[in-house]
């Protein structure tokens, strides 16, 4: 597993997740599901920890890296 988080936008299929580092060693994840007419959208800070792995996991799922 990398032990390094990218800042950016990952897109695949109508989800779209945007990582953004944050000074006191959190990450913001702000996450977008379009569907059809319907668009959900839900923000969480989670431990660096936590956001790699998220991240490692869409990219081997084949998100790209859009920004």
């Amino acid at each position: 597993m990398s032990n390094i988080i990218y800042n950016g936008q990952y897109e695949c299929e109508g989800h779209i997740v945007t990582f953004l580092v944050t000074p006191d060693d959190t990450c913001t994840i702000k996450e977008m599901f379009i569907s059809g007419r319907s668009v959900s959208n839900t923000e969480r800070t989670e431990r660096l920890e936590i956001a790699i792995e998220f991240q490692t996991k869409l990219r081997k799922l084949g998100y790209d890296k859009v920004s």
